[in-house]
C-alpha cells in the first residue's frame, strides 16, 4: 500500500472509531473532566489519575510515570502487545474499513475475511437455536452447571441442531459459500455424496482468535445414545482453525492480563466461563493439546509476568500440567500450580464457592519446580531414573545457563544424587536428539520477545564519545519539534531558517509534517501526523513532544530560543576550531591576522546573542 493511502485509511477507521469509546472499551473506569476524559493510566500503579484522553486532538497522554502517549492505534500496541498493523487490523474489523494491500504481501491481509465472516454466521446460527424448543437442552445444560445466561451471552454459547440438516440448509439460504464450509469443517460429505452438518445435539461454544475473531468450535455431547460419538470434539484443523495456536478466552483474557500480569490457565471451556462469571477474567484455557511456542508466544505478547497452572488432582491433571510445562519454560515467567483436591473441578468450585477458594490456592501456589519434585518422592531404581529423565527434560527448556545449573543442584539435593550423575544422564538422554550437552539443547519457547515489546518506545539516545555534546544538540531539537507540534503555524518561520535536523528520527517527524503542510486537503494536526507517520515507531514519540511543547509558555518563544541556542552552540564550535587552528598550524601573519579577525566577530556575536 502507499502511504497516502495508508493515512486515508488510518484517518477513515478514526472517523469511525473515537478515541474516547476505544479507550473505554478498555478503562471502563474513565471519566469524563470538562472537554478530556481521564483515568488511572493502565500502564503503571497509581492512585491519582494522570492518564487524560483529548478527543479533541484524538490523543492519549500519561502525565504522570510513563510520559507516553499516542492514539487509538498506538494504545492497542501498548495495552495487548501488539504490531501496529495488528492494532490497525483490530480498528479496521471493528468499523468496516478495509485495509488497503501491503506491498509484498498482496493476499494476505483480506484473504481469510470471507472465512472469518462465514465463521460468526455459523456463530449466529447456533446461538439462535438456543431459543428452539429442541435448543432448551443446552440452555438446561448450562444452567445445571452453574452458568447464568449472561455468562452465555458473553461467551456467545449455542446449541447444533440433531438433524444434521440445519445449518447446512441456513447457509443455503444465505447463499454462502458450501465448498468454503467444507473447508471450515462446518459441513462435511458422506460416502454417498450428501452433504451434513458436522456438529449435531451438542452445546456449541466458539472458539476466537487473541484477535476476537472466531475460528472454530468446541462441542459438547449433551445425549447418550450408542451412535452420539465422544463427549467433546473440537473443529478439525482448517485453514482457520489450529489448536497448537489457540488459546481459548485469551481475547476476553487480555485486558486484565495486561493489567495483572496473571495468566490461569485451565483445562475446560467451562472452567473458563466460570471463573470468568466469579470475576477471575485473567482464565483461559489450551484446547486439549500440549503447549506449543505458538501458545508461549501467544503468552509472551499478553505481557503476563506470571502464569498459574489449576488442574484437577488426578493423574489426568498431573499429565496435563507436565504438559502445559514444556511449553511454557522457555518464556522466564514465575511459573506455579495449583492442584485441587477432592475430585471437584474448577468449574464446580467457581459455582459452588465464588472465587475466594482460588483466590486463597493462588496465595499458597506450588513453583513448577517443587511440584514436579514432588513427584519423586519415595521413588527407586529404575522407576526414579524414568522419573527424573522427565524433571531433566524440562531443566533443559529453562533458558538462562545459570538458573538451569541452580536447578539442577536443587534437584541433586533432592534425591541425594550427585550432580555430574544427573548432568551425565541428561546428556546421555539428549544426545540421540541430536545434542551432546544437556546444558547447551535450545530451550523450547524461547526466542527473542514479541516485536512490540521490543519496539523502541521513546526517542533514540545517543552514544559516543561526544554524547555530551549530542544529548544537548537533541534536547535543543526535541523542544523545537514539540513547538512546531503545539503550535504548526510556526511552520513557516522555521523554514525561513533554512535548519537541518541532525537528528534522523526527529527529521522523519519534520518531514511529515511539512508533507501535511503542503496537501490542501489534510487538517494540518496531531491526527493526521500519526496517520502520515503509519508504522514508523517514532510515532510513539509524538504526543509527548506534543504535550512539552504545549507546556511551555509560548511555543514561539520555545521555538526562538532553542534555534538561538543551537547557534550559539555552533558559533562556539566555530570560534573553538579557529582558536585550535591558530594554536596548531604555522602560519603567517596575514593569515593569523584574518583569524584573529574572525574569532573577534564570532566574539561579537555570541556577545549580541546573549544581551
Amino acid at each position: 500500500m502507499s502511504s497516502d493511502d495508508l493515512r486515508r485509511t488510518i484517518e477513515a477507521i478514526k472517523l469511525r472509531a473515537p478515541i474516547e469509546e476505544v479507550v473505554r472499551e478498555r478503562i471502563p473506569t474513565l471519566k469524563k473532566t470538562g472537554a478530556l476524559w481521564a483515568a488511572c493510566c493502565p500502564f503503571h500503579e497509581e492512585k491519582t489519575p494522570s492518564f487524560k484522553v483529548d478527543p479533541r486532538r484524538g490523543t492519549w497522554h500519561c502525565f504522570g510515570a510513563c510520559s507516553t502517549g499516542g492514539d487509538q492505534i498506538s494504545f492497542l500496541e501498548k495495552l495487548d502487545n501488539l504490531s501496529f498493523f495488528e492494532a490497525l487490523e483490530i480498528l479496521a474489523a471493528r468499523t468496516g474499513v478495509e485495509l488497503p494491500k501491503r506491498r509484498g504481501d498482496a493476499a494476505r491481509p483480506n484473504a481469510d475475511e470471507a472465512l472469518h465472516a462465514l465463521m460468526e454466521e455459523a456463530v449466529r446460527f447456533y446461538r439462535g437455536q438456543l431459543a428452539s424448543a429442541e435448543g432448551q437442552i443446552a440452555v438446561r445444560y448450562l444452567a445445571e452447571r452453574g452458568l447464568s445466561r449472561e455468562t452465555g451471552e458473553a461467551f456467545r454459547a449455542g446449541y447444533s441442531p440433531e438433524s444434521g440438516q440445519s445449518l447446512l440448509n441456513h447457509l443455503k439460504s444465505k447463499g454462502a459459500d458450501l465448498e468454503a464450509a467444507h473447508r471450515l469443517g462446518l459441513v462435511r460429505t458422506n460416502d454417498a455424496g450428501r452433504s451434513y452438518d458436522f456438529f449435531r445435539g451438542r452445546l456449541m461454544i466458539p472458539i476466537f482468535d487473541h484477535l476476537g475473531r472466531p475460528v472454530g468450535f468446541g462441542a459438547r455431547r449433551l445425549s447418550d445414545g450408542e451412535t452420539a460419538g465422544p463427549k467433546y470434539i473440537n473443529s478439525p484443523e482448517t485453514p482457520l482453525f489450529h489448536k497448537g495456536r489457540l488459546i481459548y478466552a485469551l481475547d476476553r483474557a487480555l485486558p486484565t492480563v495486561r493489567k495483572c500480569g496473571h495468566i490461569l490457565l485451565v483445562e475446560g471451556y467451562t472452567d473458563v466461563m466460570a471463573a470468568h462469571q466469579v470475576g477471575l477474567q485473567q482464565v483461559v484455557a489450551v484446547l486439549g493439546t500440549a503447549t506449543t511456542e505458538e501458545h508461549a508466544g501467544l503468552v509472551r505478547k499478553s505481557g503476563a509476568r506470571r502464569i498459574s497452572l489449576v488442574f484437577d488432582g488426578d493423574e489426568a491433571g498431573q499429565k496435563a500440567a507436565w504438559k502445559a510445562l514444556h511449553g511454557l519454560l522457555g518464556l522466564e515467567l514465575e511459573i506455579d500450580v495449583v492442584t485441587l483436591t477432592g475430585g471437584i473441578d474448577p468449574c464446580d468450585l467457581f459455582v459452588r464457592e465464588g472465587a475466594a477458594p482460588m483466590v486463597a490456592a493462588l496465595e499458597v501456589a506450588t513453583p513448577w519446580f517443587d511440584f514436579v519434585c514432588a513427584g519423586l518422592k519415595g521413588l527407586r531404581g529404575a522407576e526414579l531414573s524414568r522419573a527424573v529423565d522427565r524433571v531433566l527434560e524440562l531443566l533443559v527448556r529453562v533458558p538462562k545457563p545459570v538458573h538451569r545449573a541452580a536447578l539442577l543442584t536443587d534437584l541433586s539435593a533432592a534425591i541425594q544424587i550427585p550432580v555430574e550423575d544427573l548432568r551425565a544422564q541428561g546428556n546421555a538422554l539428549l544426545r540421540p536428539r541430536g545434542s551432546g550437552r544437556m546444558a547447551s539443547r535450545p530451550p523450547a519457547g524461547a526466542g527473542p520477545a514479541g516485536s512490540a515489546a521490543d519496539v523502541q518506545k521513546g526517542l533514540e539516545k545517543p552514544s559516543g564519545p561526544s554524547q555530551t555534546a549530542d544529548l544537548q544538540s537533541r534536547q535543543a531539537w526535541q523542544h523545537i519539534v514539540g513547538a512546531l507540534l503545539a503550535d504548526p503555524a510556526l511552520l513557516p518561520a522555521y523554514r525561513q531558517r533554512g535548519l537541518h535536523c541532525p537528528h534522523e528520527d526527529l527529521e522523519r517527524i519534520l518531514a511529515a509534517l511539512f508533507k501535511i503542510e503542503q496537501d490542501v486537503e489534510s487538517t494540518l494536526d496531531c491526527s493526521s501526523l500519526l496517520a502520515e507517520l503509519g508504522d514508523d515507531p517514532v510515532r510513539l514519540s509524538v504526543v509527548p513532544l506534543l504535550e512539552a511543547g504545549r507546556a511551555a509558555e509560548s511555543p514561539l518563544a520555545l521555538l526562538v530560543g532553542q534555534i538561538d541556542y543551537l547557534n550559539k552552540k555552533r558559533m562556539e564550535a566555530e570560534r573553538r576550531a579557529l582558536e585550535q587552528r591558530l594554536l596548531q598550524e604555522d602560519l603567517d601573519a596575514d593569515s593569523i591576522r584574518a583569524l584573529q579577525q574572525q574569532i573577534q566577530d564570532i566574539h561579537k556575536q555570541l556577545a549580541r546573542a546573549s544581551s
